[in-house]
């Protein structure tokens, strides 16, 4: 399965998601900004996992699989957007989310809990790594009822989910080059790692060595982020056809978010909102935007700042919603 694979009829996602230059954002942080709008997938309220979500499904297909077996927080957008696509597939699904789900339904949960053929089982555990040992449980319980299950991981981190953004990055330098601009620095949030390894692996594929991609990461460890970069960037790789010109080496760093400031967050959200009329949620765009205003002279521009989405959790609302 190749970055150029997959049929219109089979596509998950709306593409070429649009790329444009944010010009007064640009003036604000001191270096030329351009923003990819992967918020604007299509798919649900968009975001950035609809990319995995379509080669995750399509090796589902080929599989025979008639059940997604995935997880994550009860504020997933990816289990959010793997339901939906799975749904839209034909296939039923069973979401394990951390947590007791007790308390205030983050606006994913409430959307999640409207479809039909989707079953959601609590882990009861606060930690995010306890989704993992129930997904082969319930892998195990869709087989004795007769059924063919696949597992997918959180955050459809894996080396055939990032296949969705080694694609990606053909479509970027596409879409780059009609403009005539040359990117330096790729920006993103890293939370399940899945996206910039996939940036790792298409930019390697691609031979465009040029870029460095630098992740801010928001849920893990940097050097936890950095293996899972390093392992699934490789894995990827390998599961697509041999480059000409072998696989040259990528720049790519990782910068530790996991405790941002909230109100330099809030700030960011507020700078976005105000000079490109565009929402940053408070877990992944914001925490990286905050980072970026930060160290805005120390990124090779113009910069690409990935825009990943995360609609539903600017309605969870509560005292402070951090978009006040």
């Amino acid at each position: 399965m190749t970055p150029g694979t997959g049929s219109a009829r089979r596509s998950l996602a709306v593409l070429p998601t649009p790329l444009h230059p944010a010009p007064r954002l640009s003036e604000e942080l001191g270096t030329e900004v351009w923003l990819k709008r992967d918020d604007m997938t299509g798919l649900g309220l968009g975001g950035n996992k609809a990319r995995p979500a379509q080669f995750l499904l399509d090796d589902a297909r080929e599989r025979g699989a008639d059940h997604l077996v995935t997880g994550g927080g009860p504020a997933s957008n990816w289990v959010l957007l793997a339901a939906l696509g799975a749904r839209r597939r034909g296939l039923r699904v069973e979401a394990v989310l951390f947590g007791d789900g007790r308390g205030p339904e983050p606006g994913c949960l409430r959307l999640l809990r409207r479809l039909p053929g989707v079953r959601i089982t609590f882990t009861g555990e606060a930690e995010r790594s306890s989704v993992d040992p129930l997904l082969e449980k319930r892998a195990e319980e869709v087989r004795k009822r007769g059924g063919v299950p696949y597992v997918a991981e959180r955050g459809g981190a894996s080396p055939t989910g990032a296949l969705g953004y080694a694609r990606a990055v053909s479509e970027i330098n596409g879409q780059l080059a009609e403009r005539e601009v040359e990117m330096g620095t790729v920006w993103l949030a890293a939370g399940s790692c899945g996206t910039q390894a996939g940036l790792v692996a298409g930019h390697s594929f691609t031979g465009t060595a040029k870029r460095r991609i630098t992740g801010v990461s928001v849920h893990r460890p940097v050097a936890e982020c950095r293996r899972r970069i390093a392992g699934i960037s490789e894995a990827a790789l390998d599961l697509l056809p041999a480059a000409p010109g072998g696989r040259p080496p990528v720049e790519w760093e990782v910068l530790d978010g996991l405790r941002p400031d909230p109100e330099r967050v809030r700030a960011a959200v507020r700078l976005m909102a105000d000079t490109e009329g565009i929402f940053l949620d408070d877990e992944f765009g914001g925490p990286a935007l905050a980072m970026l205003a930060e160290r805005a002279g120390e990124a090779a521009g113009p910069v690409l700042f990935l825009v990943t989405g995360g609609a539903p959790g600017l309605f969870n609302g509560g005292p402070d919603d951090g978009h006040g």
